[in-house]
């Protein structure tokens, strides 16, 4: 039984140490604080008419920022691991006493069956006959033990808002403790792990959920979320299944056009939650995420049309095109490609999200510069800033947030944050 305390005042100050947000974070998620001094800019605060989107949401940073506010709001994303995420982050309804009631069942079962042996479960059939196994991504007992916990949580007697909950924080365990997976910031394969108390850093898991939705319901202000999973060229479409009033403000931070396969960093979650079996089931989630990286192209793409004619991206491709004709490796020849394609999907993005936006609403992208394609640069907001203009927003400003190094690449990579307004 978790004692409730006396809290004077219902503020977001009273989360300061990553509550809710390390239940599950992503390694290209970004800061939880930039995203509270966009939304304390743009004047969020209780019972006010504001209503926010994150059409790249993720692990759902925005969201549990605006809940933290009493701002209701929505997100969108193609990965079924990030809306997992983001629906358990946002559920502030969990009651602490039945996930700990909950977890005691779960150990209780672990302990009857920590023996058994899982080689005929589907997501032991993937992560063999995808190599994943034998490249070392997880050892065989972690792995044999992590199968056993996801076996438990789904025999528990209750419903699935829990479940969902218990295995969000199954597949954190999994990617921190249970896998030799690091990230650098690309995933690598550290040194294998023999051994895993999978078990015992579950359980603490589940304890600091407990005390985080203890804090969660005295600070709770009544907002409501809605994570939608679906692809974010195509926002307008989900109008209703978004609810709602149209939007007053867009925060989000979507994928660069830096050759970073954003599956991959979840790949082993996905295979957990049997979302992905094999390569159709991964290439079904790929197709309905804009463009970033040569390994998610497909011959029916078309996004890039819509750029065909913008001659600051044609003048891109060209020194693309230029750099890359001296290499032998296939993927250089997708380089321009993959550039139009983004920027096209992104366009589409920004023309599909115009009517379920209110007129003068704001909208910050927080977006990274790049020169990943044979050291082109690329200089992401700026493009995207004249592109929007082209289907009906004010470019307001591109604000620099911040200069990050690449470990790859002896560079210095400038993000900034592109503000943009509905013009009508």
């Amino acid at each position: 039984m978790i004692e409730s305390p006396v809290r004077s005042s219902p503020l977001p100050q009273a989360f300061q140490n990553g509550e809710i947000h390390d239940w599950y974070r992503t390694v290209w998620g970004y800061s939880d604080h930039l995203v509270a001094s966009l939304l304390d800019e743009f004047g969020a605060k209780r019972k006010s008419t504001m209503r926010v989107l994150d059409p790249f949401c993720g692990s759902g940073t925005t969201l549990v920022e605006c809940m933290k506010r009493g701002v209701d709001s929505a997100g969108i994303d193609a990965n079924p691991v990030s809306c997992l995420a983001a629906r358990v982050k946002t559920n502030w309804s969990l009651k602490p006493e039945r996930l700990l009631d909950l977890l005691d069942e779960v150990r209780a079962a672990y302990q009857a069956h920590r023996s058994n042996t899982t080689y005929s479960d589907p997501t032991y059939i993937y992560l063999e006959d995808s190599g994943m196994i034998s490249r070392g991504w997880i050892s065989p007992e972690p792995l044999r033990k992590a199968l056993v916990l996801k076996r438990c949580l789904g025999a528990l007697d209750t419903n699935n808002v829990y479940r969902q909950a218990l295995t969000l924080l199954l597949l954190d365990t999994l990617l921190r403790t249970a896998s030799n997976v690091k990230f650098g910031p690309e995933l690598y394969c550290a040194k294998r792990k023999d051994n895993a108390d999978v078990i015992g850093d579950f359980s603490a898991r589940v304890k600091t959920m407990a005390e985080d939705l203890d804090l969660a319901r005295h600070t709770s202000l009544g907002s409501r979320s809605r994570v939608i999973e679906g692809d974010s060229r195509n926002s307008g479409a989900m109008k209703e299944r978004l609810g709602g009033p149209r939007f007053s403000h867009v925060i989000c931070s979507p994928p660069y056009p830096a050759e970073h396969d954003y599956t991959r960093n979840s790949r082993l979650e996905l295979a957990f939650l049997e979302k992905v079996s094999d390569r159709d089931s991964l290439q079904a989630i790929k197709r309905n995420m804009v463009r970033s990286h040569t390994k998610g192209i497909y011959s029916e793409d078309a996004d890039s049309d819509n750029v065909s004619t913008d001659k600051t991206l044609n003048g891109l491709v060209r020194r693309i095109d230029r750099a890359a004709a001296t290499k032998e490796h296939g993927f250089a020849k997708l380089y321009s490609r993959v550039t139009t394609e983004y920027f096209g999907g992104m366009k589409r993005h920004l023309e599909s999200l115009h009517p379920i936006l209110r007129r003068g609403a704001t909208l910050a992208y927080v977006v990274g510069d790049q020169s990943s394609y044979l050291q082109v640069p690329v200089e992401t907001a700026k493009i995207l800033g004249s592109l929007a203009e082209q289907v009906g927003y004010d470019l307001v400003e591109i604000r620099h947030w911040r200069d990050r190094s690449s470990r790859s690449r002896a560079k210095t990579i400038v993000e900034n944050i592109l503000i943009l307004r509905k013009s009508f």
